[in-house]
C-alpha cells in the first residue's frame, strides 16, 4: 500500500514538473517568435519608407524580406550543422521535415475536408537553389556519415568538389524560399560548410493558399475556421518563417 502511494506521488510531481517545463517552453517560443516578427515587421515597413522615397525596389531584385528568412534560418542551419560535434554516434535532434516541425499535413484545414496537400499548388518550373546563399536545412544525423563527406568532398580530396548526384532530394516552398531535404544530408551538409554548390529542387510549391486556412501565434498553429489547434509550436524559428511567409504574401513578395 505504502509503495502504491509512493508511486502515485512520483506520478504526480513529474506531471507537475513536464507541465512546468512545457510552460517554460512554450513562453520562450512564444518571446522568440514575438521579437522574430517584431523585426520582420520593422525590416518591411522600412522598405517601405525608402520605396517611398526612391521608387520600387526592381522586381529582378530580392526583397529584404528574403534575407530576414535567412537570417531566422541561419540559427536553425547552424542548430543543426554543429550538433554532431558533440555526439558521438547519432543527433538527438529532431528530424527537419515539414510535417515534424510544423504541424501534421494530414489534417483537415478546412472543416470540408482540405487538406495542406490540397490547397499548395505544385509550380512547374526550373530553380536553381545556392548552397552558399540561399536557406537549404538539412538533418545531418550519422557523425561518421558527416565525417566522411567531409573528409572526401572538396576541390582536391577523393570525390572532387561538391556537385549535385542522385543522392539529393530537395523541395523549394515558395513564397519563403526555404528548401527541405529529403535525401543526402550529410553532403548538402558539407556543401553548405564549404560555401560550394548549387541543386535544382525536385519540387516547388507554392504554399501561400496556406495562409487562408491557418494562423500562428508562436504557441499554436490554429485552423482559422473554427480555431482548432492543428499543433503546438515545435520550433519558434520555423514558426516564425512560416508567419514571414504571409507577411510575403500579403505584399506579394517571394523569393
Amino acid at each position: 500500500m505504502f509503495n502504491r502511494i509512493k508511486k502515485i506521488k512520483e506520478k504526480n510531481t513529474n506531471h507537475q514538473l513536464n507541465n512546468k517545463l512545457n510552460k517554460i517552453n512554450e513562453m520562450k517560443n512564444k518571446k522568440d517568435f514575438d521579437s522574430i516578427m517584431e523585426f520582420a515587421n520593422s525590416v518591411l515597413e522600412q522598405t517601405k519608407k525608402l520605396e517611398n522615397k526612391s521608387g520600387p525596389l526592381c522586381k529582378e531584385l530580392e526583397h529584404p524580406l528574403i534575407d530576414v528568412v535567412r537570417l531566422v534560418g541561419r540559427r536553425i542551419q547552424t542548430k543543426y550543422l554543429t550538433n554532431l560535434l558533440f555526439e558521438k554516434n547519432e543527433s538527438e535532434l529532431p528530424s527537419l521535415f515539414p510535417e515534424e516541425v510544423l504541424f501534421n499535413q494530414e489534417l483537415m484545414l478546412a472543416l470540408d475536408g482540405e487538406k495542406f496537400k490540397d490547397v499548395i499548388i505544385e509550380l512547374k518550373e526550373e530553380k536553381t537553389v545556392l548552397l552558399s546563399h540561399d536557406l537549404v536545412l538539412p538533418w545531418p544525423w550519422k557523425t561518421s556519415r558527416l565525417v566522411n563527406c567531409i573528409a572526401r568532398i572538396g576541390k582536391g580530396r577523393l570525390d572532387g568538389a561538391w556537385q549535385q548526384d542522385y543522392n539529393h532530394s530537395v523541395d523549394l516552398w515558395l513564397p519563403m524560399g526555404i528548401v527541405w531535404v529529403h535525401g543526402g544530408n550529410h553532403s548538402i551538409s558539407t556543401g553548405i560548410l564549404q560555401g560550394k554548390g548549387s541543386i535544382t529542387p525536385e519540387y516547388i510549391y507554392d504554399i501561400s493558399a496556406v495562409y487562408d486556412y491557418v494562423d500562428c501565434d508562436g504557441v499554436n498553429y490554429y485552423r482559422k475556421e473554427d480555431g482548432f489547434i492543428l499543433s503546438q509550436v515545435k520550433n519558434a524559428d520555423i514558426a516564425a518563417i512560416f508567419e514571414i511567409g504571409r507577411l510575403m504574401k500579403e505584399n506579394s513578395i517571394s523569393y
